[in-house]
């Protein structure tokens, strides 16, 4: 780990105000992904929705007369929620959320494999805008994602339904094969050289694609998926650039030669790939990632996007902005993190995720949290220093849920989080005082 993270670790453990109390931070709180669930019965079948957007300040639930009300892309992620949840703690209601929201997701895919992502307020399926259909896309890749994460779970009540989702995985792993038959070489921007496939697909893409099939993989082990994610990683080696001490620290480019943090999934997708198929270098890759660019990123405040040039002293960033930010910004870098951990057992990744974690805590521009553990909402971002939107819809609320989750199920990452919570509410109530 570089030695900046480590010395930020050291005065946020160091500043806490009191020993650590067991249990001092609650499970996450999904009261407001309930309220955001609704359920309908569409051709005989009772499914579960989420509502995409709900406005502060009364917290009222919206559609969009152009997209629709819910969607694939939050009910995939409201999937692998409640399909971890069940596996940290049994539920019948947990259970019966997870039947309903894939019978959505079934009754949402076409002929051709994929899927469509926008419902409109009546049950009639969007089929037109331009993020909703039945292509090549993050909605489909999400939906796989979620897929594979309920046929991981071991409960003989899901059995039928596994089933019956095994089919739909298995076409979208069809569609996967196919996306790079035509896409060789190279493409160069702005004189950075990337993979054609990552290029034109997105490296971000690539990897959710990777997070579903490393799943899958576990679940159908087979050469064929395997020569998959092994060629799908070797594209985002492509894509890693800079080093330990040159911009931009082993970060994975998103797409192009640009880097975005939202859906930044590659380093998480290269680790557990890694993991699961025992190969060194995409951990390697992954890490270098994490020990990197991270503390680059804390140590500015967050990032929302930059550009990569390849300049005649090397390379630069370019056009680098710091807002907005939001909760689908931070969730990816947990998940490295704490894959990271997972795979050295070195603490200091678990601590990294700790402190990723915080930024819902006030550990962010505006110094203020932005998810609320009494009501269960995590705010839809921060727009500048001074500027939180305060809506709260479903891909922010999942979002931190998700993060909150995983960070809280390792103790020395809910340590670091909880000691920060504790000396920010200590240094407010100061504040507040003056």
């Amino acid at each position: 780990m570089r030695k900046s993270l480590a010395i930020l670790i050291f005065i946020l453990l160091a500043s806490a105000c009191s020993p650590l109390k067991k249990g001092a931070l609650g499970p996450p709180n999904s009261s407001h992904l309930s309220r955001l669930y609704e359920e309908t019965t569409l051709s005989h079948t009772r499914m579960g929705l989420i509502w995409i957007y709900c406005e502060a300040p009364d917290y009222h639930l919206v559609a969009d007369t152009d997209e629709g009300f819910t969607c694939v892309d939050d009910v995939a992620r409201a999937l692998v929620f409640y399909c971890r949840q069940y596996q940290q703690k049994t539920s019948e209601v947990g259970l019966d959320k997870i039947h309903r929201l894939t019978e959505f997701l079934l009754f949402m895919q076409a002929e051709n494999g994929f899927f469509y992502n926008f419902m409109l307020p009546g049950g009639q399926i969007n089929k037109t805008h331009r993020n909703s259909q039945a292509v090549a896309s993050w909605w489909s890749w999400r939906a796989f994602w979620a897929l594979s994460e309920l046929n991981l779970l071991k409960v003989n009540q899901l059995k039928d339904l596994q089933s019956r989702t095994k089919p739909v995985m298995d076409q979208l792993v069809g569609n996967m094969q196919k996306l790079c038959e035509d896409k060789h070489g190279t493409q160069t921007f702005d004189g950075i050289a990337i993979p054609t496939c990552a290029a034109e697909v997105g490296a971000d893409q690539l990897g959710v694609m990777m997070m579903g099939l490393s799943n899958y993989y576990q679940i159908n082990p087979s050469s064929g998926v395997k020569k998959l994610l092994l060629s799908f990683g070797n594209l985002l080696l492509g894509v890693q650039q800079g080093t330990p001490d040159t911009a931009p620290y082993g970060a994975f480019l998103s797409w192009q030669n640009y880097w975005h943090a939202w859906g930044n999934s590659q380093a998480f997708a290269l680790l557990y790939t890694g993991r699961v198929l025992q190969h060194e270098p995409f951990i390697q890759a992954g890490l270098q990632e994490v020990n990197h660019f991270y503390p680059y990123c804390l140590k500015n405040g967050f990032i929302h996007e930059f550009k990569l040039v390849q300049g005649e002293k090397g390379l630069s960033i370019n056009d680098q902005k710091q807002f907005p930010q939001i909760a689908y910004d931070i969730r990816p870098m947990i998940f490295a993190a704490l894959e990271a951990f997972a795979i050295t057992g070195d603490p200091a990744y678990a601590q990294t995720a700790g402190l990723l974690a915080a930024w819902f805590w006030g550990n962010n521009p505006t110094g203020e949290p932005i998810y609320d553990y009494t009501t269960g909402r995590c705010y839809d971002g921060i727009g500048s220093a001074t500027n939180i939107n305060r809506n709260s819809g479903a891909e922010s609320t999942i979002e931190a849920l998700l993060s909150l989750q995983a960070v809280q199920s390792v103790p020395a990452s809910q340590k670091v989080l909880t000691q920060y919570i504790k000396h920010h509410k200590t240094k407010q109530r100061r504040l507040n005082h003056q």
